[in-house]
């Protein structure tokens, strides 16, 4: 009975409910928003962050060629080495050579000659098995697109030209450079690299034999702030989700407390005719449940779909995890329905005269 009655006390005047629906809402889609598009938004940070700033450093030599590489990637602790400037421009084209082992960090094919990747960004119009004729000075020949990629780094993204890469072999063949300056070494993202620099320099030394003195040039100093850059952006990203969480249960809390300050009155005639204080709790209560809910599940779908619309404008993909989003719907709801058993509690405390003046 006490259910029916909320039902029908709340439905039978739509007006009446519609702004604390609107508010339960407005909420809701405040959440969504800001979980995808905080989580769409720490995605890409990270990604352009870890981009500028890798675990990684720089060596320097008189001379550093292929063997060099192979030599550094042999250490277990070793991610991938490569020569950092291997990549030339030409005729409005950025080459860049890569050994092989980038090609399987980065998640790309390997590459024999003749084949190239090339950023989709740039080649809108080709796709993995078209032929592209690139001129490099007086030399013009045909290479076969192997993969598309899309570059992340904005520092890389700032560099004028069409970004092409190719192996090391094809790079070393078409621009006669078989002989670099200088070695970028990565580690494993979990490694300090700062142990590790010893170790590289006197084993490096040793292994090369006579080709040289070597030389650190940069150490993962850069990487290090970066780490600290994120872990305050997904810091700062948590708390954000929390506040909205807490309006959230509180904007459930004023429905309740509205509820039942704009009842007063009709609360005084239902003790009159016999209804405990009990059950005028769960009355108010259940409205604020069914309330709650329905805006909830509205709130989720048009929270969704203004995400999908707000993140193309913006550039930035929502990521819906949709775990979180349940946890924190269920806890937006449970610390509301709580926080707003209070005024209901307080109300039904009041005896049937104390109501009834409010008529």
């Amino acid at each position: 009975m006490t259910f029916w009655l909320a039902y029908k006390m709340l439905f039978g005047n739509i007006k009446r409910a519609i702004f604390p629906f609107l508010g339960v809402l407005c909420g809701i889609i405040s959440l969504i928003m800001t979980l995808s598009l905080g989580a769409g938004g720490e995605s890409i940070i990270n990604t352009n962050l870890s981009a500028i700033g890798d675990n990684r450093i720089m060596i320097g030599g008189n001379s550093f060629n292929q063997r060099d590489i192979r030599i550094l990637e042999n250490y277990p602790f070793v991610e991938y080495a490569l020569f950092p400037k291997a990549r030339s421009y030409t005729d409005d084209n950025i080459y860049i050579g890569y050994p092989e082992r980038v090609f399987d960090i980065l998640d790309l094919p390997h590459l024999n000659d003749r084949e190239v990747i090339v950023d989709k960004n740039q080649f809108e119009n080709v796709k993995v098995g078209d032929t592209l004729e690139l001129s490099i000075g007086t030399y013009r020949d045909r290479f076969l697109i192997k993969g598309l990629y899309e570059e992340k780094n904005p520092l890389e993204l700032m560099r004028k030209g069409n970004r092409i890469i190719v192996s090391q072999d094809t790079y070393e063949r078409i621009f006669g450079e078989r002989n670099f300056s200088e070695i970028v070494i990565s580690f494993e993202k979990g490694e300090d690299a700062e142990e590790y620099i010893p170790i590289i320099l006197n084993k490096f030394r040793q292994d090369r034999g006579l080709y040289g003195d070597i030389q650190l040039l940069e150490t993962p100093e850069v990487y290090k702030r970066i780490e600290k850059i994120k872990n305050i952006v997904s810091m700062t990203l948590g708390i954000l989700s929390v506040i909205s969480l807490g309006i959230g249960g509180l904007g459930i809390m004023n429905l309740i407390g509205s509820n039942i300050r704009s009842r007063t009155g009709h609360m005084g005639i239902l003790r009159a005719m016999g209804m405990s204080s009990k059950d005028m709790v769960i009355m108010f209560i259940t409205e604020g449940v069914i309330i709650s809910f329905i805006g909830s599940i509205v709130g989720l779908i048009l929270g969704i779909i203004f995400s999908v619309f707000v993140g193309k404008v913006i550039n930035i993909y929502p990521v819906f995890s949709f775990g979180d989003i349940f946890i924190s719907l269920v806890i937006s709801l449970v610390v509301g329905i709580v926080m707003g058993s209070i005024p209901a509690v307080k109300a039904g405390e009041k005896n049937t005269i104390e109501l009834l003046r409010e008529i």
